[in-house]
C-alpha cells in the first residue's frame, strides 16, 4: 500500500494514477454495483485490449482501503445476538460529506419548498413544510437571522419569524412570520395573524435591535 500513497500536491491525489481513479470511479458507482467476478472480467477485458498501467484487482482493493483510511468509512458492521450480520450507514456522516463536496453541495436543498398541490421531491411535501421543525436560520446579505427572534424588515415593521421555506413560484426564501407592532412605552404586542415576508426584506437582526439603546 506504500506505493499507493501520493503527495497532496499530486494532480490526481489521492489516487496514484488516472487508471486507478477511473477504475475506482467505475467500481464504486452507488447505482451500478459490481461483484468480484464482474470486476475481474472488466479488468481482464481491458487487459486484452492492451490498456497500459492497468491496476490489478488486489491493487484496487488496497487503494480503496487507503481512501477509506483518509476519508473514513461511513458503513459500520453490526452483528445481532442471533448471529446475523448487518451493515449500517451513518446518515449524519454521509450528509456531512455531501456538504463538503463542492459538486454535490450545489445540488442540495436546505429548505422545504412550497410546491403547491404538486410534489416531485421529498422537500415538496406538506410534512416537511409544516409538521417538521423549521431550519433554524437563514443568511441574507451576510447577516444570519434566526427563528423565534425579534427582527425588523425594510418598511420598519417588527416581526418574529416562525418558519423559513422556499416559494416554488419565485425560487426565493420566504418567511412565515408572526408580526409584532411597537406600541409606545408598553413594548411590543404580537399579532395573532401570520404573514409571509420575503427574506429580501430583512434588514435588522435581533442583535442589531438589542444594541440600540432604548429600542427594547
Amino acid at each position: 500500500i506504500k506505493n499507493l500513497v501520493v503527495s497532496p500536491d499530486h494532480p490526481l491525489y489521492p489516487w496514484p494514477s488516472k487508471a486507478h481513479f477511473i477504475t475506482s470511479l467505475l467500481f464504486s458507482s452507488p447505482r451500478l454495483p459490481f461483484s468480484e467476478v464482474q470486476k475481474k472480467a472488466v479488468l481482464s477485458w481491458a487487459k486484452e485490449l492492451g490498456v497500459r498501467n492497468l491496476p490489478s484487482l488486489g491493487t484496487m482493493k488496497k487503494c480503496q482501503s487507503h481512501l477509506q483510511y483518509l476519508v473514513g468509512d461511513p458503513t459500520e458492521k453490526v452483528t445481532s445476538h442471533s448471529g446475523n450480520t448487518f451493515y449500517i450507514n451513518n446518515i449524519a456522516k454521509a450528509i456531512a460529506k455531501d456538504y463538503a463536496n463542492p459538486l454535490t453541495r450545489l445540488a442540495m436543498q436546505d429548505y422545504p419548498e412550497d410546491g403547491g398541490k404538486g410534489m416531485s421531491q421529498v422537500f415538496n411535501g406538506t410534512k416537511m413544510l409544516l409538521d417538521l421543525p423549521s431550519p433554524p436560520a437563514v443568511q441574507v446579505n451576510r447577516t444570519v437571522y434566526f427563528t423565534d427572534e425579534l427582527l425588523q424588515e425594510s418598511s420598519g415593521g417588527y416581526f418574529i419569524p416562525n418558519r423559513f421555506f422556499l416559494a416554488a413560484e419565485v425560487r426565493s426564501h420566504l418567511c412565515n412570520v408572526c408580526l409584532s407592532s411597537n406600541v409606545c412605552q408598553a413594548g411590543f404586542i404580537v399579532s395573532d395573524e401570520q404573514e409571509i415576508i420575503p427574506t429580501s426584506m430583512f434588514t435588522r437582526s435581533f442583535g442589531d435591535i438589542a444594541a440600540t439603546c432604548g429600542e427594547l
